[in-house]
């Protein structure tokens, strides 16, 4: 866990103080930890177990977008650890789970009793949404040559 990016630019003595802020939870098997559509407030780490990441279609079928492992360095939820929003995909429990989770109060609550450490894990943060949204660009101009060719071969 040390070893997460969400960690990675902190010292010892500031993983510690950070590591307070978070809770740790277990999920069991097929139960949801997420629901695309509600609202949420927190983040988690995936640190054993593995969950299903799905969406919903406009014609109300679901599609499995990917399965994770516990122990990598995915961050889930960062969205809704800053504005508090809708869950963008549903997550389930593949099999018994354990989450180290973090809600937006407390993280707000780290970021003011410890501006340094709060300021890195923000850029670790907005690293990893980054990463998601360059993903999410490249996805929508892939669709949009795919939906562009269509057209002009009708």
């Amino acid at each position: 866990m040390r070893e997460h990016p969400i960690f990675k630019t902190l010292n010892n003595e500031e993983y510690e103080k950070a590591l307070g802020f978070f809770e740790v939870k277990e999920y069991k098997k097929d139960e949801f930890i997420s629901k695309e559509g509600e609202y949420s407030s927190k983040a988690f780490i995936l640190l054993e177990g593995e969950v299903e990441i799905y969406k919903t279609s406009i014609y109300n079928d679901d599609y499995v977008v990917t399965n994770v492992k516990g122990g990598g360095d995915e961050f889930f939820g960062e969205i809704n650890l800053i504005d508090r929003g809708l869950v963008t995909s549903t997550i389930r429990a593949l099999s018994d789970v354990k989450t180290l989770e973090i809600e937006h109060n407390s993280f707000i609550t780290l970021m003011d009793n410890f501006p340094e450490i709060g300021t890195k894990m923000l850029w670790m943060i907005s690293l990893n949404l980054s990463k998601h949204l360059r993903k999410a660009d490249n996805e929508i101009l892939t669709l949009f040559n795919a939906l562009v060719e269509v057209v002009e071969n009708d």
